[in-house]
Formats: C-alpha cells, sequence, structure tokens
C-alpha cells in the first residue's frame, strides 16, 4: 500500500526554485531530468518510507542523481508522509529540519 505525501510549502517552493534555477541558468534539459529525478525520489517515499533517520523525528533520502536531500516524517498509523524540506546539499546544515 503507498502512503499518501503531504509536501509542505517550503518544499514545494524549493523544487519550484531548483527548476527555475535548472530552467534558466542550465538548460531546460537538466530541468526535465531534475524534475525527474524530484518524481522518482517522491514514489520511492511513497512506496516505501522508512530510510535513515537523521534525527529523532527526521527521515530522509538523497536525490540519485542532483545534490538534494528530502526530510521527511512519517505517520504509520494514517499512512501519510509529511516531505517537509527539500534541501541543496551546499545548504549550511544548521538549515536542515530538526525537531
Amino acid at each position: 500500500m503507498n502512503y499518501k505525501i503531504i509536501v509542505s510549502p517550503i518544499a514545494s517552493q524549493s523544487i519550484e526554485d531548483a527548476l527555475e534555477y535548472y530552467i534558466y541558468k542550465v538548460s531546460k534539459k537538466v530541468a526535465l531530468d531534475f524534475l525527474k529525478n524530484y518524481r522518482k525520489t517522491y514514489k520511492a517515499i511513497q512506496t516505501n518510507p522508512f530510510y535513515q533517520f537523521h534525527d529523532n523525528n527526521y527521515r530522509f533520502l538523497p536525490f540519485d542523481k542532483f545534490p538534494y536531500i528530502a526530510f521527511f516524517i512519517v505517520d504509520e498509523p494514517s499512512k501519510t508522509v509529511f516531505l517537509n524540506a527539500v534541501f541543496h546539499t551546499s545548504q549550511n546544515p544548521s538549515k536542515y529540519p530538526v525537531k
């Protein structure tokens, strides 16, 4: 059974910012590749969200081909995943979500 994923506004904005960057600064092809990689990560989390913990609450999954990490919380009883943040790996680690 797949998990329902709720994407936070912060995570959505990070994805949009990355897409905009890749479209205007690199190429549309790279932007499409990024979007495919995001969708692959999304589906992996949706299918089985039990990845490594970043701290006591947040789990994380790095993208395969791009320098991004998805941070999320799993609510097992409701079969829901809350995708709280998507970070570029060169960002300051102190910005990573901690609860």
